[in-house]
């Protein structure tokens, strides 16, 4: 059966990454922990997740290719701010526009500003701890969901992600059962 998750920012390659994520010694250890909370959810081919933006930094000396194979799953790709595109050359990822309508959400890099919401919810990345408080806004930063990438049903259902480290409850009681993953 195939699963949809959303996950923003995850920096991988980032150099720097350890001053803004203090928690890990170094950017290898960053990539490897959020490498592996990730495959802790998906699992396979059909494991849809949509990256909301900033998937890998530049880096010359890294090797995109070899990370990128070890994820399970297929990507979408939002691009972010940080974004290079020579990097996503890569048979598992898909490159969609910067904003785009889909199971009855808004998915985007940056938040959407409120007027353009037009009654969808925004599932977005870019603010790391600065959560919108609210509602209508998601925010699926690696950080805010303990780098584990969101279950679509969690939305749909509206159950709490295992592990989130600042929002708590997602209230989508408007979005339909019905609609196709």
């Amino acid at each position: 059966m195939s699963k949809v998750f959303f996950i923003a920012d995850p920096h991988f390659g980032h150099r720097s990454i350890c001053k803004y994520r203090p928690e890990f010694k170094t950017p290898e250890e960053h990539d490897e922990h959020v490498i592996s909370k990730w495959n802790s959810v998906v699992k396979k081919r059909n494991h849809f997740v949509w990256v909301l933006g900033d998937m890998c930094i530049k880096n010359p000396k890294y090797d995109m290719k070899t990370l990128i194979n070890r994820l399970n799953g297929t990507i979408f790709l939002i691009t972010g701010n940080h974004c290079h595109l020579p990097y996503y050359q890569h048979p598992k990822i898909q490159i969609m526009p910067g904003v785009l309508k889909k199971y009855g959400f808004w998915l985007s890099h940056a938040p959407i500003h409120p007027q353009e919401l037009r009654g969808h919810k925004n599932i977005h990345g870019h603010v790391h701890y600065k959560t919108i408080p609210d509602n209508n806004y998601i925010n699926v930063c690696c950080e805010v969901i303990n780098y584990i990438p969101l279950d679509l049903d969690d939305l749909r259902t509206e159950h709490t992600h295992p592990d989130l480290t600042q929002q708590s409850t997602f209230r989508c009681s408007e979005i339909p059962n019905n609609f196709p993953a």
